[in-house]
């Protein structure tokens, strides 16, 4: 279910469960039993959510049938010198599910902020109180308290209970002396008796988590008002006089209004009205029917109770049910090369052409696959094409994932976006480690790549033979050319020099076959000569004597990038690279001749590139002068 969903669904369900308390208290039950129905709406708010752990979905969507004959392709195996990156820096609108949680999560920050500054106000009111002697020995022996709490002055406010492992009555100046003090100490007393001190959060703790519901609210206060009722009748029979009690509620809330928002429960409550209800409760004579009341309870628990575990299931299940949009929020692998795309290609291995319905991405195996949304597991099983296989289902799109090694879930669960599905491998027909990854909406194949806000890897890596559309950088705006004057002509542009011999053989044979040709036949630059020759010399010195096409070995190849205005013209080209080797096998002092400008300084950059040094006699590292290494860029 979309986080909408839940937040519509909690929404329905807090007026639901407010409406029945509410019916229920029209039976006129008494304070206790007023605050156990209003306790469990609230403990019914958690209800759906709690069950949709352990409650089976109520819908399950079937599983696509495999096509017949798999057209799973083994995957093809390129050299990591030849590859392109995808990046793209265009801003986009975040989506309705992720402003829905960002506003979700802000309600969620305030209200914390909000009990945060309470807590600081209550410190230092705290600070500003002073202790006073008062009798409260004999009050707290009759409530059955063992341990008699301090009473303490504050400058203004309302009175209130606070500390729980050093419990404090607070009672402002200008009631201290009055003769109704001792109803109010006895007010507090008994809270700290009932154990309100530890109750009253979790009371709260339903609006503060559902703050987005007034019904929520509605509860919060219920609960707050019950609370006071309940110490209200406790509180008049224990010093025997109601009406002294009304009266001393009624002095209270005309001279100590709460002047603060503060994390405790005050003597009188803020909203209006309250105090009249409470003195309407205090002095009537109500007549409880308890046993009414007891089976409309039974009554309703009957009918509550399968809601919540209906709703439970129901969350649990919902990512399968039928929607026209899917959200991802999370990335299928961390990083990864998309090696072969969707479309009609020619068999890797049987050369016949055939529909690729899927994306190949290689990694190293075992790398963790994680599901980009959430939805349901429709199929996970050993399959012969696909090896090991999990599907998964939301809404009408159903994303498969092939070639895994292992899977981690099973037919029938409930995943999340950022779930581990299984790992990388190559358990079906397939030449090398990879994810096969297909997107079927509708009994239809659709193109990964092209599916809105799904996103392959974080870090993704497109070889240049995959077949895929090599991403291309925003067309940089045209600033308006300004006009000159007329009497000053417009000087001739310089032709663009070019390599001729290249040219003319790139009409001819295409591709990256051009380099071998390009190599033999380049014009090599002054520089170019002044370095080698400079080079020879000083190997020479060093009494190095090495073979003209000497190339040390390769550690670990480069990894250059191919230049975003090459791929968006489709260039092919080749480099010559000429730099000397360090003693710790690092290429320095780079110098890149290559067919087409546009290459240099990619191929100049030897990206990751690391050799083995070359020893002397010794058996010690030396550096070596004038290398001269061939490079290639090619899109067939």
């Amino acid at each position: 279910m979309s986080l909408f969903g839940l937040i519509a669904l909690a929404f329905g369900w807090s007026a639901a469960l407010w409406l029945l308390a509410t019916a229920l208290c029209t039976l006129k039950p008494s304070p206790r039993m007023a605050q156990a129905i209003w306790r469990g709406a609230a403990a019914l708010m958690f209800a759906p959510f709690l069950a949709s752990a352990f409650m089976p979905g109520l819908t399950q969507v079937a599983a696509q049938a495999l096509p017949d004959l798999p057209v799973m392709d083994a995957l093809t195996v390129q050299s990591d010198a030849v590859f392109v990156e995808e990046s793209t820096t265009e801003f986009r609108i975040p989506s309705v599910a992720t402003l829905v949680l960002w506003a979700l999560v802000a309600g969620w920050f305030v209200r914390a902020v909000c009990w945060a500054v309470g807590q600081a106000r209550l410190q230092r009111l705290k600070q500003t109180s002073r202790p006073v002697i008062r009798p409260v020995r004999h009050w707290a022996d009759a409530i059955g308290l063992r341990r008699v709490p301090d009473v303490r002055v504050i400058p203004r406010g309302a009175p209130f209970l606070a500390g729980i492992v050093r419990p404090v009555v607070f009672i402002p100046a200008a009631l201290i002396s009055k003769q109704h003090t001792p109803q109010i100490i006895v007010h507090e007393l008994v809270h700290l008796k009932r154990g309100d001190l530890l109750t009253r959060p979790f009371d709260r703790m339903v609006a503060d988590i559902f703050w987005f519901s007034p019904f929520a609210w509605a509860m919060r206060e219920r609960l707050d008002y019950w609370r006071e009722a309940i110490v209200d009748e406790e509180t008049a029979e224990l010093t025997g006089d109601r009406i002294a009690y009304a009266r001393a509620l009624t002095q209270v809330a005309r001279l100590a209004r709460p002047a603060l928002i503060l994390p405790v429960a005050a003597f009188t409550l803020k909203k209006e009205g309250t105090l009249k209800m409470r003195l309407t409760q205090l002095l009537s004579e109500t007549h409880h029917r308890p046993k009414r009341l007891g089976l409309a309870v039974a009554a309703a628990l009957a009918l509550a109770t399968p809601l919540a575990l209906a709703q439970g299931s129901l969350i649990r299940g919902a990512a399968a049910l039928p929607t026209d949009a899917v959200t991802y929020s999370h990335a299928v692998l961390d990083k990864a090369k998309l090696t072969s795309a969707f479309g009609v290609r020619k068999h890797p291995v049987s050369g016949e052409l055939k529909q690729h319905q899927g994306v190949d991405l290689a990694e190293e195996e075992g790398k963790p696959i994680y599901a980009p949304t959430s939805a349901i597991v429709t199929r996970a099983e050993m399959t012969n094409g696909y090896g090991n296989l999990v599907e998964i289902a939301a809404g009408e799109t159903v994303l498969r994932f092939g070639q895994l090694k292992d899977i981690k879930v099973s037919l029938g669960e409930s995943v999340s976006a950022g779930t581990v599905i299984g790992s990388l491998g190559q358990s079906g027909q397939a030449t090398g480690p990879h994810l096969h990854l297909e997107v079927w909406r509708a009994g239809q194949a659709v193109d990964p790549m092209a599916e809105p806000g799904l996103i392959l890897a974080d870090s993704l890596f497109i070889t240049t033979n995959s077949g895929a559309k090599v991403p291309q950088p925003p067309a940089a705006p045209v600033p308006d050319a300004a006009p000159k004057p007329a009497s000053i002509p417009a000087a001739p542009l310089a032709p663009i020099k070019r390599d001729v011999a290249f040219e003319e053989i790139r009409g001819e044979v295409g591709g990256c076959e051009v380099i071998a040709n390009w190599a033999d036949t380049r014009e090599k630059s002054a520089v170019w000569l002044a370095r080698l020759d400079a080079s020879k010399a000083e190997n020479k010195l060093a009494g190095l004597s090495l073979n003209a096409n000497w190339t040390p070995e390769a550690v670990n190849h480069p990894r250059p990038s191919y230049p975003a205005d090459a791929a968006k013209k489709r260039l092919s080209g080749g480099c010559m690279v000429l730099f000397d080797l360090g003693a710790d096998g690092v290429p320095q002092n780079t110098l890149a001749e290559c067919t087409d400008p546009v290459f240099e300084s990619s191929a100049a950059a030897l990206k990751g590139a690391t050799f083995k040094p070359l020893t002397n006699k010794a058996g010690k590292p030396v550096d070596v002068k004038g290398i001269i290494y061939p490079m290639e860029f090619c899109i067939a």
